[in-house]
């Protein structure tokens, strides 16, 4: 059957019938095997990236924690604070006298609320020394952002030392 036809145009005929099989071969099965590698590519890069997020969570974590001891716990309510702040004042330093303590003010805008505490105090040098140190080192409640130191005179006979202290706590709104 095959014998009418040269080696020529056979040769031919096999190159296109090894064409059309390696076009069907490849439609077939090589195509799906490209398009599943290059997917796996595209997901293997993604997982690299959630996993080096996921890293960042744990250090985004470790800061938060780090900045809550900077600028006073999170999730105290204001009366609770000037609370804790009269209550170590009392108990650590009974020898101290509260001369003022203003109310509480608070500034917030879109993302922060800002609680700001007031606390004017009376004693000798090294009372009052004592108390900003241990309000500096001790309380976590709320930190320190201002410490005034001033004299005044009552009915121009005795001078009277005060410590003025301003607190503020910082809170992310919601």
């Amino acid at each position: 059957m095959f014998e009418k036809y040269s080696y020529k145009k056979k040769n031919l005929a096999l190159l296109v019938l090894t064409f059309i099989i390696a076009i069907t071969a490849y439609k077939r099965s090589f195509h799906t095997l490209v398009q599943v590698m290059k997917e796996y590519n595209t997901l293997s890069k993604k997982n690299e990236d959630v996993n080096k997020k996921s890293g960042n969570s744990n250090n985004l974590h470790e800061e938060v924690a780090y900045l809550d001891r900077i600028i006073g716990k999170e999730g105290v309510s204001k009366e609770a604070i000037q609370q804790e702040i009269v209550n170590f004042t009392s108990k650590r330093h009974p020898e101290v006298s509260i001369n003022i303590l203003e109310p509480i003010h608070l500034f917030q805008d879109e993302n922060h609320t800002i609680i700001t505490n007031q606390l004017d105090v009376t004693g000798n040098v090294n009372q009052l020394l004592q108390l900003g140190y241990d309000f500096e080192k001790n309380f976590s409640y709320s930190r320190i952002v201002n410490m005034h130191y001033y004299i005044s005179k009552k009915n121009n006979k005795t001078d009277l030392l005060h410590f003025k202290i301003i607190f503020q706590n910082y809170e992310k709104n919601k």
